[in-house]
């Protein structure tokens, strides 16, 4: 509770000391005592467990916001958003003078994460992202060839976020050169309604693909993708 109930307290002697009344008046502290040591909370102590429930620092099933972070808050933790983007097909080079964009034809899964035009990935609320994906480039040529891929912010590229490969020559006509790049990179959004996330690639060479792969067989294995990306919410700062 947040007061101290208080007790009756005795009224003074009319006369000389009664002890009854002392002991009455022993018995009401007594009991004040016994508040402050079992039940008493602070008005302020109260005020911060309020909020705290408001928000859902609490958790539990009944949702709401956890440690402060938006999102709904499920018995199990909380369920931020994210997205898992592949393509299950071969992405050719365009141009040698051009940029490509990496496009997306399968969504593994998703909370509150959308792609449009098939390349452009929108997020539901502002916040830092961390971004994740890998390429299954492959070189067709029998030449060494140089492979680039950075990010764009709304059509902008991002500043200082390119990286480059160098793929060798294929090693037959059938059998081609490959590299896969990994590349992590945190994506920070401050209009979701605005903002939206390209990863763009280039090549000096016409003959370099991102590359997918059918599932095989001897032994059985699964089919490979030629763009896997993930991206996640991690902060809302």
């Amino acid at each position: 509770m947040s007061k101290i109930t208080n007790v009756r307290l005795p009224n003074a002697a009319t006369g000389g000391y009664d002890p009854g009344q002392f002991n009455q008046l022993v018995r009401s502290l007594e009991q004040v005592i016994l508040q402050l040591n079992n039940t008493y909370t602070p008005v302020t102590s109260q005020d911060t467990a309020a909020a705290a429930t408001w928000m859902g620092m609490g958790g539990g099933a009944g949702g709401g916001f956890a440690g402060g972070l938006r999102g709904f808050q499920l018995s199990n933790g909380m369920l931020q958003p994210h997205a898992m983007l592949l393509s299950n097909v071969d992405q050719a080079n365009a141009s040698i003078t051009g940029e490509n964009l990496l496009t997306y034809d399968t969504v593994a899964l998703s909370n509150g994460i959308r792609v449009v035009d098939n390349s452009k990935i929108y997020v539901p609320c502002s916040g830092q992202y961390l971004v994740t994906f890998t390429l299954q480039v492959s070189n067709r040529s029998n030449t060494v060839a140089e492979f680039e891929v950075w990010a764009k912010d709304t059509g902008v590229n991002y500043p200082s976020s390119n990286t480059r490969f160098d793929v060798q020559a294929r090693k037959s006509a059938g059998v081609y050169a490959h590299v896969v790049p990994a590349i992590t990179g945190i994506f920070t959004v401050t209009d979701p309604s605005v903002n939206y996330l390209q990863i763009a690639w280039w090549s000096g060479n016409i003959d370099v693909y991102l590359e997918h792969y059918d599932a095989g067989v001897s032994p059985t294995r699964p089919a490979i993708p030629s763009v896997i990306l993930t991206i996640n919410f991690v902060s809302a700062g």
